[in-house]
């Protein structure tokens, strides 16, 4: 355990503030959808079905963030307006701590010919996608269907 009045210093992680657009739709039946796109970059999620996002640049919000990752991911422009802030989660790793802004859009045209729509009933949640989302995701998606069926589950 370090002294608090040490000289040695525990570097601090680099935070890096990421935004996701999670586009949704509900059905009565209490099935939700969540629209995802294969991952194509070499990273740790290669080929994984993942939300579009990215990084926040300094002169921007978390909110024009995941807009504007999404016209570059996915070519499709999306206002805004529509976008609701979900919540923050967090990644922390050895090297890094990634924060990530979830906003929640309803579902666009020109979405269905770029990804697919996963569909997550209330037995199951998430857990179908084990192995083909991103861990993180699976908390999301999870909590997002808890919050829009008031917790039933």
């Amino acid at each position: 355990m370090g002294n608090f009045l040490s000289k040695e210093r525990t570097p601090a992680l680099k935070l890096i503030p990421v935004s996701l657009a999670l586009f949704y739709r509900q059905s009565e039946s209490e099935t939700l959808e969540v629209w995802v796109q294969t991952r194509t970059d070499d990273g740790v999620y290669h080929g994984l079905l993942e939300f579009p996002g990215g990084g926040v640049e300094p002169e921007e919000t978390p909110l024009v963030a995941a807009v504007r990752e999404v016209e570059e991911e996915v070519g499709v422009k999306i206002n805004a307006a529509d976008g609701r802030f979900m919540g923050t989660y967090r990644r922390v790793m050895p090297e890094k701590a990634i924060l990530l802004y979830v906003f929640l859009f309803p579902a666009y045209p020109g979405l269905d010919d770029k990804g697919q729509w996963l569909i997550i009933s209330r037995d199951k949640l998430s857990y179908p996608y084990e192995g083909k989302i991103p861990p993180p995701n699976h908390q999301m998606i999870d909590d997002l269907y808890r919050y829009l069926y008031d917790e039933r589950v």
